[in-house]
């Protein structure tokens, strides 16, 4: 099994190569509502290169270096603020999170990244030892759920897994949860990447595995048999990334998209033909994350880009501008955004998937090459 597992592995390792090159790299493509005009930007005053005498202290050299899986229009709007208000140049890199982490991994002493802007605390936790501890000063503002409890790792949003329905193409066939993707009316419609290079992907693998049955994920029979009968109704297609998934819906070639809450309420508010459901079994809240490398180069520029992602300033700008909900409360949610407090929700072991991340992508490429032999 575990021979059939690797080559699995390889196929869709190199399904995954030619579909990032196709979609530009990373694997969260950019829905068409989260790359903001400029003039939504919130006025900032002039930049000043030369902070003021009790300002923040910043390297000699005005640059930073992020590598980041983030959304184009995330990526650019936040950079954007960061220069307009520090006169700080961030040179940004992209791709997968995985892929961005073995890379400073690989870089050893001498890393060319300061920050990794993006990410869940899975992925952080397997490379601990290229963090910096930092602890921003804006952590007390947070809502106490998503507070730097590990020294290393900072909570910047949260997001969560959703379904991403074509109302078009829906019918009668009713999508509350994920016990109805199992219809046999969907079977070869439902559009998700592979879980085992996508984090979003993966993301609702454990949700699926915290929504049914109990007991350790690797041990859930009840969770693995519904993951086993959704694998049959995908008929053997997976998307090339998360873009692909959500792109798929909105452009009417499938009824259903395994996805992410951002790029959701984006598509949903530029005015595609669908709508955002929030399984009904239950869904998981998790925060993406920021981190400071090591031996950076820029290591005051890194620890003042975290403050900033954390600033009221910016929360509001990650919720009104980006579609993202924020990890402090003190903002102003738009009216379109569905409050936490009326989505059912269940907890995530997140330290057990920390443990057990490798094991449980095993488990999943096993299912797999059940269901689809040879």
């Amino acid at each position: 099994m575990k021979s059939k597992s690797k080559l699995l592995a390889l196929a869709l390792a190199l399904m995954m190569i030619f579909g990032l090159a196709a979609c530009g790299g990373g694997d969260s493509s950019t829905p068409p509502a989260s790359q903001p005009e400029p003039a939504s930007q919130p006025e900032q005053s002039t930049p000043d290169s030369t902070p003021a005498a009790d300002g923040p202290v910043m390297d000699d050299e005005q640059k930073l270096v992020i590598y980041t899986p983030a959304s184009d229009g995330q990526i650019s709007m936040i950079t954007s603020l960061f220069k307009e208000k520090y006169g700080i140049e961030v040179e940004a890199i992209t791709g997968g999170t995985g892929e961005l982490l073995a890379r400073i991994d690989a870089e050893g002493d001498a890393p060319y990244c300061d920050v990794v802007f993006g990410g869940g605390e899975s992925n952080y936790t397997e490379y601990e030892h290229l963090f910096e501890r930092y602890t921003s000063p804006e952590d007390v503002n947070l809502l106490p759920d998503f507070r730097n409890t590990k020294g290393y790792i900072t909570n910047y949003y949260v997001d969560c897994a959703v379904l991403l329905v074509n109302t078009d193409l829906q019918g009668d066939t009713e999508v509350n949860g994920y016990e109805d993707l199992l219809q046999p009316d969907l079977k070869g419609k439902i559009s998700t990447p592979d879980p085992t290079a996508s984090s979003s992907a993966m993301f609702h693998v454990e949700t699926i595995l915290s929504d049914f049955g109990s007991g350790p994920m690797l041990e859930n029979a009840e969770g693995w048999d519904v993951l086993s009968k959704l694998l049959e109704n995908l008929d053997g297609k997976l998307a090339s990334g998360s873009g692909a998934a959500w792109k798929a819906v909105a452009d009417g070639e499938m009824v259903v998209a395994m996805t992410f809450e951002e790029a959701a309420i984006a598509l949903a508010r530029d005015g595609a033909p669908v709508s955002v459901v929030y399984p009904e079994e239950g869904a998981v809240f998790s925060p993406t994350t920021a981190g400071v490398i090591k031996n950076c180069n820029h290591p005051n520029n890194a620890k003042l880009f975290i403050d900033f992602i954390l600033s009221q300033e910016v929360q509001n700008v990650f919720c009104n501008e980006l579609d993202l909900r924020p990890v402090r409360d003190d903002v102003t949610y738009p009216d379109y955004f569905r409050p936490a407090s009326d989505v059912k929700t269940v907890e995530l072991d997140q330290e057990y998937v920390n443990e057990n991340k490798d094991a449980i992508i095993e488990k999943y490429m096993d299912i797999y090459m059940d269901v689809y032999p040879g």
